[in-house]
């Protein structure tokens, strides 16, 4: 029952007008004999009681359901990429040729429907020949496959299954959980996806150009060495032209190399560096019938040092490896090195930058206050240092690096023989008794992330690092301490496994310590085949103290430090800078000077915050507008004021469709995957198509639960209607009314 009224009322309703009815029909029959009186009333009760049985409305709930068929989706790519060669026709063809296939294959009511996409899903095609020409100017197989579905599931509609024949090319940005969330939305509707990469396996036609070493730092005067490496592959030998530009475009120098396939080639340019820090482009030509024209281009950062980095080095069991970097150190005309070396219990040789000749002493020189040591950017610990630090020495380093942003570098693993609990806080780690004989370099994903290896020296997947030769004496760990980053690690035999810290880096307030774990480095420096990228054992020295240098917040001579969250970001998003000081007295307070990529400038006015350690902090936030190179620098109002840092913010451009046009079966197999489906071969469509592509039988969907009422049919009416016509013939043949 489903009452259009509550039963409280309804009932006592009806109640009183059945017995109206009864009342009004005997009365109106008073005059006729007792049984016909009883027939009259009777007859127009009954009526009355089944009018009331009417409104009651009698019935049940029921849930309609409708049969929707379950189509298969084939999306064909038609983007730029898709025109390239692939055999005698084009990767587009092949894809055509691929669903003509499948459309003469499909088993008898299989509905199938085909769609092309580039950037955008196009109208349904009604056979895989009308697919349009390639030239679509973007791939976004995500976004196309997205709003496919979410049509069919508004229209009621669930595909059995998605085809997609591309090269895999997904130039629109997408994001991982973008990815997976659209994978659990097919496998939820149990839709897999099947993906035929075309021209996976054609051979790679590419020229690439690379900079082993993105950021070179380099001072003022000097001549800054960029070196370069060039492969080509699938391409008969050629000669390529690359060009050294500035950030106008204007070329600043140039070189022919001749490229065999298959075989790496290096070249460098040495050019005098610029005055000001500044952001070279490397380029070559497209040669004819590559695939991917975004890699003939490379950029290379100039960092621009204008202060001289001032080093004390102390050794306590002189070896090759510190008889070296201090040599090393002192040849470099950027920095100015003051080193001591102990031979015995009362004699020191002290040798400084500029000298040729030892001066010899019976005093472990070192300095001894805070202001003493702030005079240097770096200090080097070697071994056996206990007899150059004292108790009012060791309080001194831990000031120098927790408060005026100082840099530790111990440079031959563990430096004391005897405890030093003051020093030994600033180690990255606590040491184990064991040690390894001999182990292989090799650097680590963090040590990329930091952008030591990667942006100033090769990165870990360099072949540079497995041919070095290998270093010994590295002391095993038992902890790593907090806030300490692996660079680099090292294992024994020719197997690299990544067993030992051999590079690691820790901050300490706004200073910084780093630590090499062994001894060896000296004979990178007889490595001949390293020099076609720079002298690998000068190059490792000289850049990690400069690295460390900038590591630890300040740059040599700067009182400011300028900081931000990454080096690379995207157009409009937000971008923090952090400043801080280390100078003496109260600063006033700085700004910072934004030049956008077509040269536009706007001055900030950061806002002091409060810091953990009581320095002096400023912040302030900016969005870049555009692609491109965004320079920072920091103003500094007071008179004969120290030079301030200067960083370059990069926004790169969105992907184009030209910039890469190889095939990407990698993209297509994770999609697949992730709905149940799986990445196909060319050659496995048949199989594919008598295992897979069968007749769906329709589904059968519930709809919303609507009142089926039992008396709307026909006999009830006609029930109610003789009753009454006979109430009415009786009383009719009686005289009555």
């Amino acid at each position: 029952m489903n009452p259009p009224l509550p039963w409280p009322v309804l009932v006592p309703l009806l109640t009183l007008v059945v017995a109206a009815v009864a009342w009004l029909s005997w009365r109106g029959s008073a005059s006729l004999r007792g049984s016909l009186r009883g027939l009259l009333t009777g007859l127009r009760t009954t009526a009355a009681l089944g009018v009331s049985l009417l409104l009651l409305n009698p019935g049940e709930w029921v849930r309609p359901k409708s049969s929707q068929e379950s189509p298969w989706l084939v999306m064909l790519d038609r983007s730029a990429s898709m025109a390239q060669p692939l055999g005698s026709a084009t990767r587009r063809d092949s894809a055509v040729e691929i669903a003509g296939a499948i459309a003469e294959s499909l088993p008898d009511g299989t509905p199938v429907r085909y769609v092309g996409f580039d950037s955008a899903p196009g109208e349904p095609l009604d056979s895989p020949a009308d697919l349009p020409p390639a030239d679509g100017q973007g791939s976004d197989l995500i976004g196309s496959l997205e709003r496919l579905t979410s049509e069919a599931a508004a229209g009621g509609i669930r595909h059995a299954g998605v085809i997609v024949l591309s090269d895999g090319r997904q130039t629109a940005e997408v994001r991982d959980s973008a990815l997976e969330a659209l994978s659990l939305r097919l496998r939820s509707r149990a839709t897999p996806l099947f993906a035929v990469a075309v021209g996976a396996g054609d051979t790679l036609r590419d020229l690439v150009l690379r900079a082993p070493r993105p950021t070179i730092t380099v001072f003022t005067g000097q001549t800054v060495k960029i070196p370069f490496e060039l492969e080509l592959s699938g391409l008969e030998p050629r000669r390529a032209t690359v060009v050294l530009a500035d950030e106008q475009g204007n070329e600043l120098a140039q070189t022919a190399i001749d490229l065999t396939a298959g075989e790496p080639v290096f070249g460098h340019f040495e050019v005098a560096a610029p005055e000001a820090g500044a952001r070279w482009s490397l380029r070559t030509e497209v040669m004819p019938g590559e695939v991917r024209h975004g890699n003939n281009r490379a950029a290379v950062n100039i960092r621009l040092l204008h202060s001289r980095t001032r080093v004390f080095l102390a050794e306590g069991a002189p070896y090759w490896d510190s008889k070296f970097l201090a040599q090393l150190l002192r040849q470099q005309s950027h920095m100015e090195v003051h080193s001591v070396h102990r031979l015995s219990e009362n004699r020191y040789f002290r040798i400084d930058s500029g000298e040729n000749d030892a001066a010899e002493t019976d005093t472990a020189i070192f300095p001894d206050t805070l202001d003493e040591l702030s005079a240097y950017d770096l200090v080097i610990f070697g071994k056996n240092v206990d007899a150059f630090l004292t108790p009012t020495r060791l309080d001194a380093l831990r000031a120098y690096v927790r408060d005026r942003g100082g840099a530790v570098l111990f440079a031959r693993g563990k430096p004391t023989t005897s405890a030093m609990p003051v020093l030994e806080a600033l180690e990255p780690v606590t040491w184990a008794a064991g040690s390894i004989d001999e182990f292989h370099f090799h650097p680590s994903e963090d040590g990329r992330a930091s952008g030591l290896f990667g942006e100033v020296l090769p990165p870990p997947e360099a072949s540079v690092w497995s041919q070095l030769p290998p270093l010994k004496d590295a002391r095993t760990v038992s902890f790593v301490k907090p806030f300490t980053r692996i660079l680099a690690e090292g294992a024994e035999g020719a197997a690299f496994s990544g067993k030992t810290p051999a590079l690691l880096v820790r901050r300490y307030g706004q200073g910084v310590c780093g630590l090499v774990n062994g001894d060896g480095l000296w004979k990178w420096d007889f490595y001949p085949e390293a020099r076609e990228l720079g002298n690998m054992y000068e190059d490792f020295w000289t850049q990690l103290i400069q690295w460390m240098a900038s590591y630890s917040e300040f740059l040599p001579g700067q009182d400011f430090s300028l900081r931000l969250p990454a080096s690379a970001g995207a157009i409009d998003q937000p971008v923090t800078a952090t400043l801080s000081y280390r100078g003496g007295g109260t600063p006033p307070p700085p700004g910072v000077t934004i030049t956008a990529p077509d040269g536009r400038t706007r001055r900030l006015q950061p806002g002091a915050v409060p810091d953990p350690g009581g320095h002096p902090t400023w912040r302030a936030s900016f969005t870049p507008d555009a692609p491109g190179a965004w320079n920072l620098r920091v103003e500094d109002s007071r008179e004969d004021a120290p030079p301030t840092p200067e960083l370059t913010f990069r926004v790169p451009s969105p992907r184009e469709e030209n910039d890469d046009l190889s095939p990407d079966p990698a993209f297509l197999g994770r999609l697949a995957d992730g709905t149940g489906g799986r990445l196909l071969e060319a050659g496995q469509v048949a199989g594919f198509l008598d295992d897979f592509l069968k007749p769906t039988p329709p589904t059968s969907r519930s709809q919303g639960a609507v009142w089926e009422s039992s008396w709307a049919a026909w006999p009830v009416a006609l029930l109610l209607a003789l009753l009454l016509a006979a109430e009415w013939y009786l009383r009719r043949r009686q005289g009555l009314a």
